[in-house]
């Protein structure tokens, strides 16, 4: 499922020029992503080790009695199948549209770049907050498609299976806030850009009418 939102993302993308940029920024955040991930996976096995050695040597022979009796192995089955995704799941068309959702923000993203830098009526302040108001959601677009890489995938999380629709569920309503809220900046950037440019050129007119330079 991961590797089809990263090429279904890659493809809706390159349409507008930006995959190539896209593919690096992605790669970055999922290298510290990652190197976090290991460090906070090593973390929890030395602690699930070190509490599985305190369990059998405290309850000693009850826990291999257990073990050999199978009850431990039907436990663990049970626990396993909690990690297998269903097609039906992996395949969510939440979780596709969830993918469009952030696709459209990240196109947003790299259109308001090429706005803000051939833009001169916008101050630097201006520019300087947008710019990273919309760093953080490209962020937060990034964060949901590692969350539904993670709900649709196996071995990644035990999770029921209305749990993961669930889980589905709500990051595909982060994912309409985030684009919602993206557009609504990007729009309010290019209406504030349009208006300022329309007054300077009245006013170009205004003088041009009257003779003054």
């Amino acid at each position: 499922m991961k590797k089809g939102l990263i090429i279904l993302a890659f493809l809706l993308i390159s349409n507008t020029g930006y995959c190539q940029k896209f593919k690096e920024w992605f790669r970055q955040k999922k290298t510290q992503k990652q190197y976090l991930i290991e460090q906070i996976a090593q973390l929890k096995i030395y602690l699930e080790l070190t509490k599985k050695g305190y369990k059998i040597a405290k309850e000693g022979l009850t826990t291999i009695g257990d073990i050999r009796r199978g009850e431990f192995k039907l436990h663990k089955n049970r626990f396993d199948s909690l990690s297998i995704v269903k097609p039906a799941i992996s395949k969510h068309p939440v979780a596709s549209a969830a993918v469009y959702q952030i696709v459209y923000t990240i196109r947003l993203y790299y259109q308001l770049g090429d706005l803000l830098a051939a833009n001169d009526w916008l101050s630097s302040q201006e520019k300087r907050y947008i710019k990273s108001v919309f760093d953080q959601l490209a962020w937060d677009g990034v964060d949901v498609l590692d969350n539904l890489d993670e709900v649709t995938k196996d071995r990644k999380l035990k999770m029921t299976d209305d749990a993961r629709v669930q889980r589905i569920e709500m990051l595909y309503r982060q994912s309409q806030q985030i684009y919602l809220f993206a557009r609504q900046i990007f729009e309010q950037a290019t209406t504030l850009s349009t208006q300022r440019r329309s007054e300077q050129d009245n006013i170009d007119n205004s003088r041009a009418l009257h003779g003054i330079n």
